[in-house]
């Protein structure tokens, strides 16, 4: 039989020791598993993900490496917590119904304001005020139908010198006029933006750290961008199409429009 008196000693030498151990080191015992969580997920976010080869087709922004670790903080923070150790009740009804109510402003208004800030693929993106004297009437008209939900250009293409925050899948179409002049030799930058919208899987526009200006007719997966873009020639008139390749034309950069300088 076991000796009852022996079992009392050994628990009260338990206890000693465990009172002899730090607080810190104590609570630091309940939380390393989900601080070293923590410090790994962040490692693997901000060190591993921007590393990912261009040619899979996914890029993952400042903004989507800032959701991904708030959403690992997070959920090593509600381990953390679970086992931090007992934590003081709210002392009332009205008490608890506030605190559920803060921890869920807290976690859905935050999901709420950062979708807001970052969202580029889900409503019209704000434009930037145009320069005095500078678009015609029919780079306007093309910019609509740039900006139209019914062909959704915005969804992957972002015009950052325009001010326009849409996808990021495709190119940034900021300098898409000069860069059409040089993508095919012997075809006019019209010609090549035409086939480009009417024919996309024609030409592969490559990548801005591969190195190549012209565009590829043969698929390279690491010098040009995946083809995920559909022909729109079925969905636009010639008016529209027309329309869109004279505002694309006048894409030059920021403060250049046309070959000149405003």
């Amino acid at each position: 039989m076991t000796d009852p008196v022996i079992n009392l000693s050994e628990g009260a030498q338990q206890r000693e020791t465990a009172a002899a151990v730090p607080a810190w080191r104590q609570r630091w015992r309940r939380v390393r598993g989900p601080a070293i969580f923590a410090a790994s997920a962040l490692l693997v976010i901000w060190g591993g993900l921007p590393w990912l080869p261009a040619a899979w087709g996914v890029r993952f922004g400042a903004p989507y490496l800032t959701f991904f670790s708030l959403a690992a903080v997070g959920a090593a923070g509600f381990f953390m917590l679970l086992n931090w150790g007992p934590v003081r009740q709210p002392r009332s009804a009205l008490a608890t119904f506030a605190s559920i109510l803060l921890v869920y402003v807290a976690t859905v208004g935050g999901m709420v304001a950062f979708g807001t800030w970052y969202y580029p693929q889900f409503e019209t993106p704000r434009v930037a005020a145009p320069e005095p004297g500078g678009e015609s009437a029919v780079e306007k008209r093309g910019k609509e139908v740039f900006l139209s939900p019914q062909f959704g250009c915005f969804a992957c293409h972002t015009i950052e010198a325009l001010g326009i925050r849409g996808g990021q899948r495709g190119p940034d179409l900021s300098v898409a006029g000069k860069e059409a002049e040089v993508r095919k030799p012997g075809v006019s930058s019209e010609d090549y933006l035409r086939e480009s919208i009417v024919d996309p899987w024609a030409c592969f526009t490559p990548l801005p750290a591969s190195g190549l200006i012209e565009c590829q007719a043969a698929v390279d997966p690491a010098k040009t961008y995946p083809q995920l873009m559909p022909p729109v020639k079925d969905r636009m008139t010639k008016e529209q199409l027309d329309d869109l390749i004279v505002f694309m034309k006048s894409l030059r950069g920021a403060g250049e429009r046309n070959g000149k300088r405003s």
